[in-house]
C-alpha cells in the first residue's frame, strides 16, 4: 500500500503593528521599563539586553551620583534608551513583516 506524501501547509502569521512596538517602549521606557516593545517585535533576546543593560546600567549611575557624574550620565543613559529601543523595535517589526508577506521564516 503507498503511503501519502506530507504536503507542506502555509500558515497564516500575523502582521504585527509598528506603531504598537514604539509606543510599548515609549510609554514603558517612561518608567524605567525598556525592551517590551523589541519582545512584541519578536527580538526576544535584543528586548531581554535592552532590560538588562538598562538596569545594570542604572545601578552603576546611582553608584556614580555620589560622585556627582552621575546627575549628568542618568538622564543621558535614559534618554539614549528612549531614542534607540523604540528604533530596534520598529525595525524588528518591519522584518517581521517582511517574512511574513514573503513567507521566508528566516529566523
Amino acid at each position: 500500500m503507498p503511503v501519502p506524501m506530507a504536503v507542506p501547509m502555509a500558515v497564516a502569521v500575523p502582521q504585527k503593528s509598528a506603531g504598537a512596538a514604539v509606543a510599548l517602549e515609549l510609554v514603558l521606557g517612561l518608567f524605567g521599563i525598556f525592551g517590551v516593545g523589541n519582545l512584541y517585535a519578536g527580538r526576544t533576546a535584543a528586548g531581554v539586553i535592552l532590560m538588562l543593560s538598562f538596569w545594570g546600567l542604572f545601578w552603576v549611575n546611582l553608584f556614580l551620583v555620589l560622585l556627582f557624574i552621575g546627575f549628568v550620565t542618568m538622564p543621558l543613559t535614559w534618554v539614549g534608551y528612549l531614542v534607540i529601543s523604540p528604533l530596534l523595535a520598529a525595525r524588528g517589526v518591519e522584518r517581521h513583516n517582511a517574512r511574513v508577506l514573503t513567507g521566508y521564516p528566516g529566523y
